[in-house]
């Protein structure tokens, strides 16, 4: 029985590095082979915790499609139990082409547009009873963002779990489109954090649009009734708040290759760390050590096993 159940979005990176010049005069350049895949902001995820040792379920939709079997075969591939995942003939698995600069930074873009098969979870297809059987559930943000069976039901899941008091995590993926919440995603948003145990988000980029005030205080302000929130500041490193406390734990200092599921793969290191019973302050460096391991990889999915992950922390004391 999965330990961890991980609900939400699963999809295709397609990663294209930008192409570098190679001459002086900047006239010719060199393309390197673009590569494929497993993505998601859940499916990175539920991988990164079945690297670090932890029994991890996922539930989901994908299409009955090339891009569905391949991603389906990556989840099995890590061990993660996919019993839980809903194949529609009708729906499209999303490919998501990841555009990554010099820095490691990316572009995001996915394809195909429509009957996307994220935004889908019949809860008539899945298992309450044996998805509130697990110690945690993580979900994302990206389930959220328009008004379909996936933002319902996974709300519902969140308020099941709630009620039997099993932990519960958002990874909260606003998407901002010109500065602007969309109206829809806020009250999605609003109405499933009264069941959400963990907030997880980028600080400045995500919690700016949480209230009225800047960053910090909207997170002070959601960090309440024993709720905690977490604001990853990609290199400087983290910062929890829970009730009037703060704890800080800074980055590590890595070479950067692609910042693709960084904040997935410091979910994972986080949600370990407190299942183990450990500190608020531990819990970010555990969610900060897996964070510098993936990015020094490309892909979304450079996450390390537990053994990788305990070496890096000694490195780094």
């Amino acid at each position: 029985m999965p330990k961890v159940i991980v609900i939400g979005d699963v999809n295709v990176d397609i990663v294209i590095n930008f192409p570098k010049y190679i001459d002086v005069n900047r006239g010719l350049v060199d393309f390197s082979q673009p590569s494929t895949a497993g993505g998601g902001t859940a499916g990175n995820t539920a991988v990164a915790l079945a690297r670090l040792g932890i029994a991890t379920g996922f539930i989901g939709t994908i299409g009955d499609d090339y891009s569905g079997r391949l991603v389906l075969k990556s989840l099995k591939t890590e061990g993660i139990d996919t019993s839980g995942i809903v194949v529609d003939k009708n729906l499209n698995t999303v490919n998501v082409f990841a555009f990554v600069d010099a820095q490691g930074e990316r572009f995001l873009w996915g394809w195909p547009r429509d009957h996307r098969s994220f935004k889908v979870l019949d809860p008539n297809k899945i298992s309450f009873e044996s998805i509130c059987s697990a110690d945690w559930i993580h979900s994302t943000g990206m389930c959220l963002i328009e008004d379909a069976s996936a933002c319902r039901t996974i709300t519902d899941i969140f308020k099941t779990a709630h009620k039997r008091g099993i932990p519960t995590s958002l990874d909260l993926n606003l998407r901002i489109d010109n500065g602007i919440f969309a109206p829809k995603h806020r009250q999605a948003i609003n109405e499933i954090l009264p069941y959400v145990d963990h907030v997880l988000g980028s600080g400045p980029e995500e919690y700016i649009y949480l209230g009225g005030k800047d960053w910090i205080d909207n997170a002070r302000l959601l960090a309440q009734k024993k709720r905690t929130v977490i604001a990853r500041d990609g290199e400087k490193g983290s910062i929890g708040f829970i009730d009037n406390h703060e704890v800080f734990s800074p980055g590590f200092v890595v070479e950067v290759v692609d910042t693709i599921g960084a904040g997935d793969a410091f979910n994972a290191g986080y949600i370990l760390a407190k299942l183990k019973g450990k500190s608020l302050k531990e819990s970010l460096r555990y969610g900060n050590a897996v964070a510098a391991i993936n990015v020094t990889k490309t892909g979304g999915r450079g996450a390390p096993t537990l053994s990788e992950l305990s070496a890096f922390l000694i490195l780094n004391k």
